[in-house]
């Protein structure tokens, strides 16, 4: 059974890495920097697996308030599509709080053009699946479906 490797953590946001996937939480909506904190992370990951590597990226909890500098660098990251063979979204919060953050995403996909997969998941086992077929195409480590999103699961523990 894999496990992670806690890489940052504070009240708003948790990072770490599994082999090739980046594990990403918010807890809170990030500031921005939160977010250089994930782009330096993302390029870690990246620059350790050049060829194979996935983000999942779960969003927990928190207000949906991004000030410019939040929205320019994601949408810059975005773009970049530092890992490869995908970027899974899972908005874990529902109603309103979960359309404000799905807006927010699909908006940054929009505007970043992410030459990646990336697709928006409202739970954690479809990202999964997802996921391990696109690791399966392009990384050079293979991942089990429900390997990952017990992981995951175990990841969003406190």
């Amino acid at each position: 059974m894999a496990d992670w490797h806690l890489v940052y953590e504070d009240e708003t946001l948790r990072e770490a890495y599994a082999r090739n996937v980046h594990l990403v939480a918010w807890f809170d909506a990030p500031t921005a920097d939160h977010m250089r904190q994930y782009g330096v992370g993302a390029q870690a990951l990246h620059a350790r697996y050049p060829r194979g590597s996935a983000l999942v990226n779960l969003i927990v909890s928190g207000t949906p308030s991004f000030s410019n500098e939040v929205r320019e660098l994601a949408r810059q990251y975005t773009a970049e599509g530092l890992h490869d063979a995908g970027a899974a979204h899972v908005i874990l919060v529902g109603g309103l709080l979960g359309s404000a953050v799905r807006g927010f995403l699909g908006t940054m996909v929009l505007l970043g053009r992410p030459p990646n997969p990336t697709r928006v998941f409202a739970a954690i086992e479809p990202a999964a699946a997802w996921l391990t077929r696109n690791l399966a195409q392009t990384g050079p480590e293979p991942w089990d479906a429900a390997e990952l999103a017990e992981l995951t699961a175990r990841f969003l523990e406190r």
